[in-house]
């Protein structure tokens, strides 16, 4: 009975962990939210699909990303991670 109610509690936080995002994942989301604004970025996401956006490095380059930045700059780094890492 104490192994059940163990993996039960186990359970249920790994289901409310996966609820409740991190502040990494709403600044992915958030990122992305803005970039899929931006027609080379759809266009890029579109010529590498379905990898480009569970690939690792280019999830870490989206978090990068600050309306700061050179956006220019920014857009040739994702595109040379984009063909070194997918292809």
């Amino acid at each position: 009975m104490e192994v059940l109610w163990s993996f039960l509690v186990d359970t249920v936080a790994f289901i409310l962990e996966a609820l409740i995002p991190s502040k990494e994942d709403r600044r992915y989301k958030k990122n992305l939210r803005i970039l899929k604004k931006q027609y080379w970025f759809r266009k890029l996401a579109k010529t590498y699909s379905p990898m480009f956006y569970s690939t690792a490095s280019i999830q870490a380059k989206i978090m990068e990303y600050d309306k700061s930045c050179n956006l220019l700059e920014y857009r040739q780094e994702l595109e040379q991670k984009a063909k070194t890492d997918i292809g």
